[in-house]
């Protein structure tokens, strides 16, 4: 009998050894500092050479420690009303603040995806999640005609809402990260009324 339970009692461990490295990962990511392998180790209480063993690279180990957060259902909770420079606006807040609480982590995930261009769809890519959901009920009433117009709005907001934007304006224009998410929504709110001003709606049916 104690044979046959070995191979259930060792699964048994891996997991728990596995849980331990994950939740560490996420501990650690939330503190919003940076981020490495050896300090997850640490954390979880086992060799570095372990951690590696349950994760190829730090960037697996972060893709299921902390990039599964639904940023459209906090926008859908936050949001009233259809305007869409407002629902635009509420988007870029919303996702400035996830990637400030945990900046570390989403560094190493932007730099891994940069280095390693075959990675890059590892990324959660939450910023079209929200921009969609905040552009639904305009975009809807754009209709057929408007796609085109509206598709490429998303494009143009994915590189305004972004971890890479907000980083550039920390880094290189040295604003305080609340400065830095107030200009990120305010040049998404003045590119969404701009677009909203240029593209006619589809007339109600009546």
């Amino acid at each position: 009998m104690a044979e046959r339970s070995r191979p259930n009692g060792l699964s048994s461990q891996m997991e728990r050894t596995r849980s331990a490295i994950v939740a560490a990962a996420r501990e650690l990511a939330d503190t919003g500092a940076e981020i490495t392998m050896p300090q997850v180790a640490a954390e979880a209480r086992v060799s570095e050479a372990t951690a590696y063993r349950y994760f190829p690279d730090l960037l697996s180990l972060l893709r299921v420690a902390v990039m599964a957060e639904d940023l459209v259902a906090v926008l859908r909770a936050a949001t009233r009303g259809d305007d869409p420079v407002e629902r635009i606006g509420q988007a870029a807040e919303i996702l400035g603040r996830a990637v400030l609480r945990r900046q570390g982590a989403v560094r190493v995930i932007v730099a891994s995806t940069i280095a390693k261009p075959s990675t890059a769809r590892a990324r959660p890519a939450h910023r079209f999640g929200l921009i969609r959901h905040a552009l639904a009920p305009w975009a809807d009433r754009c209709g057929s005609a408007g796609h085109a117009d509206v598709e490429q709005l998303v494009r143009g907001l994915a590189l305004v809402i972004s971890a890479e934007s907000l980083f550039a304006l920390i880094d290189l224009c040295d604003l305080t990260p609340d400065d830095a998410i107030a200009s990120m929504v305010a040049t998404a709110r003045q590119m969404t009324a701009a677009a909203v001003a240029a593209i006619p709606l589809t007339p109600a049916a009546d």
